[in-house]
């Protein structure tokens, strides 16, 4: 006889025999061969953090401040680019390297207030002296600190624009302010770029959101804090809309995920909100319910066979479903429960 005929030769057997002496209460003893038969997979019952309530699209985007723009503070040409879109990066590593005659302006104006902050120095100390030994007034020592600082100033205001100048006089290296992804790229080597104009953009990679549209119905069961779920990384709520888009008749929503979602901003994703689960929720898949008149069951492995445990689903959405009423990590059918529900009579 073919194997598949076999198979399903087993299966018409295991029916007759479950529907004509098997009560729907007792477990269905299901040999190896039956199982195949029938399709029937295993899942294990885990823990649930959340109870799910809608599975929604969204947009995976950086976080409100989490995005940084690298600018240059002069006018340049870039001599060298140093990373490429999409190339992690970090914290002070350099991205561009630019040619900038402001720059080297700048440069000969530090010299210069170099050398007047050592004079106004000298010339502060000996006011300061002379004052001291009651020579001068003491507002004239005044007069010659505060020359000496306005030249300090200068000096450090100088310095500070020139935090990134490189080893040759007029160049300029752009480096990143943060550890992270480079999302933009804005400029080529030997192109130009104006003065603050945006050069790099860089994106934290530890921490991502998620942007979606619920209904104004989903919206009033979630708070921010709430747990969501994007595959198998988790993430909470930091925000829900609190008015009504007039064209689309939804809420802004958005949530952080945790590092390490395996996503990159601008991609389209399944997000599942959820409420707190109660306790002793447990997560199996959606397709091992089946649904009677007396509510949903859950056939679970026992040694004595397949055996239907009546649940209350307290959530469910995409491929899973939140239940209460199982033992803990219990082995269901997460395929083929209609079959074991048509073998129990049920």
């Amino acid at each position: 006889m073919p194997p598949v005929r076999s198979s399903l030769v087993a299966f018409a057997a295991l029916m007759l025999s479950a529907t004509s002496a098997t009560p729907a209460t007792r477990p269905i003893a299901v040999t190896a061969t039956q199982a195949k038969a029938m399709g029937i997979t295993l899942a294990t019952a885990r823990p649930a953090s959340g109870a799910p309530i809608a599975a929604v699209p969204a947009t995976v985007t950086p976080p409100l401040n989490d995005r940084r723009v690298v600018a240059a503070p002069f006018a340049g040409a870039a001599l060298r680019v140093h990373v490429l879109e999409g190339q992690a990066v970090k914290a002070g590593a350099p991205l561009v390297t630019l040619f900038s005659r402001d720059a080297l302006a700048v440069s000969s104006e530090l010299a210069q207030s170099q050398a007047e902050l050592r004079v106004a120095d000298a010339a502060a100390r000996r006011t300061r002296q002379l004052a001291k030994e009651g020579v001068i007034a003491g507002a004239r020592a005044e007069e010659a600190e505060a020359r000496s600082a306005q030249a300090r100033a200068m000096v450090n205001e100088r310095r500070r624009l020139l935090a990134g100048a490189g080893g040759q006089a007029g160049e300029y290296v752009l480096r990143a302010p943060i550890a992270g992804r480079v999302a933009a790229l804005n400029v080529q080597p030997g192109g130009g770029l104006d003065a603050m104009a945006s050069a790099v953009v860089i994106d934290r990679t530890d921490k991502l959101w998620v942007e979606a549209r619920i209904s104004p119905a989903v919206g009033q069961r979630m708070k921010v804090g709430y747990p969501v779920r994007v595959g198998n990384t988790n993430g909470r709520v930091v925000a829900v809309g609190a008015s009504i888009d007039p064209r689309t008749r939804s809420l802004p929503l958005r949530a952080e995920l945790e590092g390490g979602a395996g996503v990159v901003p601008g991609q389209t994703v399944s997000v599942t909100l959820m409420n707190p689960a109660p306790a002793g929720a447990q997560v199996i898949p959606r397709a091992a319910l089946v649904q009677d008149a007396a509510g949903a069951r859950v056939f679970v492995r026992t040694s004595a066979g397949y055996q239907a445990m009546p649940v209350k689903v307290i959530g469910a959405a995409g491929l899973d479903a939140v239940v209460t009423g199982l033992p803990v990590a219990a082995k269901v059918a997460a395929n083929g429960a209609a079959q074991l529900k048509s073998a129990a009579g049920q």
